[in-house]
């Protein structure tokens, strides 16, 4: 089948965003198994011009490429439409994929011009849940949240079918649309691991505590809060931090205000190859949930590769994990204390919730069932759409 993808971030293929990660391995995954694969995406100067992304042709939409966030996503917005009728002219393809909100203009003009065109609208979160669980601004939060509402249903409009994370996501979007929902969850493979780049050394009993994610939206000061009591409870206790983002200085400022330098480390940007390598000396790793009715991409990555997981409990959470069975769940500031404590003192606990989130990675979370969903539900499009 001849599939385009669309994305609206730059793409550094050596420093691959969790953001994108998903997008990544469906493109790769379906130009191996033999499906003509081509993309759009975003440019960094004001040129509408092609180049090979990961062996496949990639049209990239003209931008001011300013580092501005905004300025750089509003370009991307009101140019996409004009980029995609040029795929179309292009290749030809008789499915695309969106997973995106800000595509919604752009989309909304391809389906204007040829209604017959069979979109994959994937959904891996709801803005306005972000905004509403982390925005602490009211007089922010309420009009961004109408937007990207809009936007949401914008884009609902302009696909055929839709695909989503989880259970929680799929019923809030069946109160929106009335295009079929279908939930294909996220999953965790690492075919080709890699050495760490500046991986520090682990003393003989040290307990590695490991977040990993974008450090963004105030996510950490919950953990933050209580470490100070975490370090003086548990000596061995090390708290290691992979990932970047814009509030990595707040963190790395409040670690020195607290005077735990020593026992903190933070490691920016890791490849998705190197994280076996770091994950391997965790054990805990630790996840908050960045929306109120998300799963966290990350969980399924430390379930991969068997480390014993504290991850915060919600609907959605409960959907795969299991408090006691394969993770510890916790709620507040007191549960996260609580969980950090146990499994800081009982490596018998780690080992066994390690393994039981290892089996089921390896039965149930594994890439290439994902892929043969997403080969269905692009069968399905076409078929929806009456595409030849």
């Amino acid at each position: 089948m001849r599939i385009c993808l669309v994305q609206q971030h730059p793409v550094d293929e050596e420093r691959i965003p969790a953001a994108i990660l998903r997008w990544v391995t469906l493109h790769d995954h379906l130009l191996a198994r033999g499906h003509q694969v081509c993309s759009v995406g975003p440019n960094t100067r004001w040129r509408l011009e092609t180049r090979n992304f990961r062996g496949a042709p990639q049209l990239l939409v003209p931008g001011p490429g300013s580092g501005i966030k905004a300025l750089d996503m509003a370009a991307f917005a009101l140019l996409l439409g004009p980029a995609l009728l040029a795929a179309r002219r292009r290749w030809r393809p008789q499915a695309w994929f969106v997973d995106e909100l800000f595509v919604c203009f752009g989309l909304a003009l391809l389906r204007l011009r040829h209604r017959r065109e069979a979109v994959v609208y994937d959904v891996m979160g709801i803005h306005y849940h972000q905004v509403r669980k982390h925005n602490r601004n009211w007089f922010r939060q309420y009009p961004l949240a109408w937007l990207y509402g809009a936007m949401e249903h914008l884009t609902l409009w302009g696909c055929t079918v839709v695909s989503t994370v989880n259970e929680a996501h799929r019923q809030v979007l069946r109160r929106w649309t009335r295009r079929p929902v279908e939930v294909i969850r996220d999953a965790a493979d690492f075919p080709h691991p890699a050495a760490a780049d500046g991986l520090p050394p682990k003393e003989t009993g040290d307990v590695w505590l490991t977040f990993v994610g974008k450090i963004s939206n105030r996510r950490l000061d919950d953990l933050y809060q209580i470490l100070p009591d975490l370090m003086a409870a548990a000596t061995a206790l090390r708290l290691v931090v992979l990932g970047n983002g814009p509030f990595h200085r707040r963190y790395a400022d409040w670690t020195a205000r607290l005077g735990l330098a020593a026992r903190v480390h933070f490691a920016d940007f890791v490849p998705h190859a190197q994280l076996p390598a770091w994950l391997e000396r965790s054990d805990i790793a630790y996840s908050d949930d960045w929306s109120d009715i998300g799963f966290p991409m990350k969980v399924f990555e430390y379930m991969a590769l068997g480390r014993a997981i504290l991850v915060e409990d919600t609907p959605a959470v409960r959907e795969v994990m299991r408090h006691e069975g394969n993770c510890l769940l916790y709620h507040g500031l007191e549960g996260l204390r609580e969980g950090i404590l146990r499994l800081a003192g009982d490596i018998g606990l780690r080992e066994r919730l390690g393994r039981a989130a290892a089996d089921e990675a390896r039965r149930l979370h594994g890439w290439s069932g994902r892929i043969d969903q997403f080969e269905a539900l692009f069968n399905r499009a076409v078929e929806l759409a009456g595409r030849p």
